[in-house]
């Protein structure tokens, strides 16, 4: 799957939800805690087996950004990975989520943002170690 076209349709449907979002941290604290919910069960972790305990790490990072616990060394890939969590969490999506290969979408986007962010992810992992 062409995971522009899914991050495209995000962008432009979802760009100001994901900003609504981190611009306040009871939000981002929230959302980062209720995707963190749904990411953690069995159908998940074998749905992205490959790269769920990154996305895990994502959501323990937006909730360390909120609480002020971690600076991120990025605005645009704490909007990317806002904004890739909020097309997971929205079932009607370019590929709903009920359709038979409907998350497939959404891995190929959370995919896309974890090898786009892994420098942000490492750094946080490297902070979380020291603190």
């Amino acid at each position: 799957m062409d995971f522009f076209k899914p991050l495209a349709w995000a962008r432009s449907k979802l760009g100001a939800t994901a900003k609504a979002i981190l611009r306040d941290p009871q939000k981002l604290e929230s959302f980062a805690t209720s995707t963190y919910e749904k990411l953690n069960t069995e159908y998940f972790k074998k749905t992205f087996k490959s790269f769920w305990e990154d996305l895990i790490v994502l959501c323990k990072m937006l909730k360390d950004t909120a609480t002020r616990k971690y600076k991120p060394q990025s605005k645009k890939n704490m909007f990317l990975i806002v904004l890739g969590f909020v097309y997971f969490i929205n079932p009607l999506d370019m590929v709903p989520d009920l359709l038979i290969g409907g998350f497939l979408d959404d891995a190929a986007v959370l995919a896309w943002i974890v090898a786009k962010v892994d420098g942000e992810i490492q750094n946080y992992k490297l902070q979380s170690q020291h603190a």
